[in-house]
C-alpha cells in the first residue's frame, strides 16, 4: 500500500494554508479599526480647531478680525498643511489663515453646508488628499443683523498616511512573527501529541525485527484498544503455531512405534524397495520429531540468514546425490536474510532443491537477488529435462508429479506452495538457461 505521507506534515500543511487566511482577516480587521480610530481623531482635532477659531474671532462691519493670535501655530506657518477659511455661501472669502496665503486652489473645497450642521469628509485637491471639516453658522452682529458664514478647515493627510503606513508595517511584522511562533508551537504540540504513535511505530519495527514479542508501551486511551487487540492476535498466532507443532510431534511419535515394528520384521529376503521406503519414512518421522523438539518460540519478524542455510542444504544434497556428482553453484551475499521461520524456509528450499537435484544431470544453479527493500527473489535451476508446458499449471496440486524419474508422493511443490501462501509469497515455474526447469520465488525480506 502506498504511504500517504506524515500526519505532522499534513496538519502543518493545512495550518500553513489556513493560518495566512486567518491572520490576514485579523490584520484587515485591526487595520480597519485603527484607521477608523485615526479618522475619528482627525475629526475631533479639526472640530477643536474650529471651536478655537470661533472663540477668538470678533467682527467689525460684518468682517471678522482676530482679537488674539490663534493658539495653533500651524495656522501661521506657510503651507503647513493645516488651513482655515471663513466664507459666505457663494464662496466669498472673508478670512483665511496665514498658512493658506497664495493657495487659492484650496478654495475648491468650498461647498454648501446645511445651516447649523457640521460635515466631515475627505477630498482630493490637485492630487493631494485632505480631511475637510465644515460648519455653517448664522452670525449676529452688534446691531442684531444675522448673516450666514461657513467655516471650512482643511488638513493634509500626509501625517495621517505616514502614521497609518507605519502601523501597517508594524502589524504585518508582528502578525508574521505570530504566525511563525504559532507554527512552531503547533509543531511542538503535534510532535508531543503524536508521540504515542511514534512509540507504537518503533515497537512495531522492533516486533518485526524480532526484538520483542508484544507491544508493551503505555499508550493513551485512544490507542489501548489497538495495542490490546494486536497483542491478543500475536498471542493467538503463537499459540496456534505451538498447537500445530505439538500435533505434528504427536503424529510423528504415533507413527514411530509401528514403523519400528515393521522395520524389525524385515529380513534379508525382504524386497529392497520396501526396506528403502521404510528408511525414508523413518527419516521423515525423525525429521519432524526434530522440528517439534528443536523449534522453540519464534518472535514475529525474526529474520533467517539465507546464505548459511543454503550452504547446509547444498552440502546435504551433495551427499544424498553423490552418485550423480552434482555441481551446486550458489550466488548469494552473506547479508541476505528473509523474514521467515527457519524451519519453514528449510522445508521450502529443501523440497525445491531436492526436486532440482533429482532432475539435474550434472548442475544445479541457485541465485539470490534483492527486489527492492521489501522482497528477495530466490531461483533454483537445473539442467534436467524440465517440466512439460501442459503440466505446469497442475504441479501445485498435491499428488501431481512433474517427473517420472524418482520416487515420492508428489507433494514437494504443493508443500512449497502452501508455505509460500502462508507468507503471501509468489512462485513461478519456467525454463532454465541450463536447459531444465527454473523455479523462482519472491520472498519477504
Amino acid at each position: 500500500m502506498k504511504a500517504r505521507g506524515s500526519i505532522i506534515r499534513r496538519l502543518l500543511g493545512a495550518s500553513i494554508l489556513t493560518l495566512p487566511l486567518f491572520l490576514g482577516i485579523t490584520g484587515y480587521a485591526i487595520d480597519q479599526a485603527h484607521t477608523r480610530s485615526l479618522v475619528a481623531a482627525q475629526q475631533s482635532q479639526l472640530q477643536l480647531q474650529f471651536y478655537g477659531i470661533l472663540g477668538v474671532m470678533e467682527w467689525s462691519n460684518t468682517q471678522p478680525i482676530s482679537v488674539e493670535r490663534l493658539r495653533e501655530p500651524r495656522f501661521w506657518q506657510f503651507r503647513s498643511g493645516l488651513y482655515a477659511f471663513i466664507h459666505t455661501r457663494n464662496g466669498y472669502v472673508q478670512w483665511q489663515s496665514s498658512s493658506a496665503n497664495s493657495m487659492e486652489y484650496l478654495q475648491e473645497a468650498f461647498a454648501p453646508t446645511p445651516a447649523g450642521k457640521e460635515v466631515f469628509d475627505e477630498i482630493v485637491l490637485r492630487g493631494a488628499p485632505y480631511f475637510r471639516y465644515r460648519y455653517h453658522v448664522i452670525w449676529e452682529d452688534e446691531q442684531g443683523v444675522e448673516f450666514p458664514l461657513i467655516f471650512t478647515l482643511l488638513e493634509h493627510q500626509d501625517t495621517f498616511r505616514s502614521e497609518l503606513l507605519s502601523f501597517r508595517k508594524n502589524i504585518a511584522l508582528w502578525l508574521g512573527l505570530a504566525a511563525v511562533v504559532l507554527l512552531l508551537i503547533q509543531l511542538f504540540v503535534l510532535r508531543w501529541g503524536l508521540r504515542p504513535l511514534r512509540d507504537m511505530s518503533r515497537e512495531l519495527r522492533e516486533l518485526e525485527a524480532g526484538k520483542r514479542e508484544s507491544l508493551g508501551g503505555i499508550y493513551p486511551h485512544e490507542l489501548t484498544g489497538v495495542t490490546h487487540n494486536l497483542n491478543r492476535l500475536l498471542e493467538k498466532e503463537q499459540q496456534q503455531r505451538e498447537r500445530y507443532r505439538n500435533t505434528l510431534g504427536n503424529l510423528a511419535h504415533s507413527l514411530k512405534t509401528p514403523l519400528s515394528v515393521m522395520r524389525s520384521a524385515t529380513t534379508p529376503d525382504t524386497d529392497p524397495q520396501i526396506a528403502d521406503q521404510l528408511d525414508k519414512m523413518n527419516n521423515i518421522i525423525a525429521y519432524q520429531l526434530q522440528r517439534a523438539v528443536s523449534a522453540g518460540p519464534r518472535r514475529l519478524g525474526a529474520k533467517t540468514p539465507l546464505r548459511a542455510l543454503l550452504d547446509r542444504l547444498c552440502q546435504t544434497m551433495t551427499k544424498v546425490y553423490r552418485d550423480k556428482n552434482l555441481k551446486f553453484s550458489l550466488s548469494c551475499d552473506e547479508q541476505k536474510a528473509l523474514a521467515m521461520d527457519e524451519q519453514d524456509l528449510m522445508e521450502l528450499l529443501g523440497n525445491l532443491i531436492d526436486n532440482a537435484s533429482k532432475a539435474a544431470q550434472s548442475a544445479v544453479l541457485i541465485k539470490v537477488k534483492s527486489l527492492g527493500s521489501a522482497s528477495i527473489e530466490v531461483s533454483i535451476e537445473d539442467d534436467g529435462p524440465g517440466f512439460p508446458e501442459d503440466k505446469i499449471g497442475l504441479l501445485m496440486e498435491r499428488g501431481n508429479r512433474g517427473d517420472q524419474y524418482g520416487s515420492g508422493q508428489g507433494l514437494g511443490l504443493a508443500v512449497a506452495a502452501d508455505i509460500l501462501n502462508a507468507y503471501e509469497a509468489k512462485l513461478t515455474i519456467g525454463r532454465s538457461t541450463l536447459g531444465g526447469a527454473k523455479v523462482a520465488m519472491t520472498l519477504p525480506a
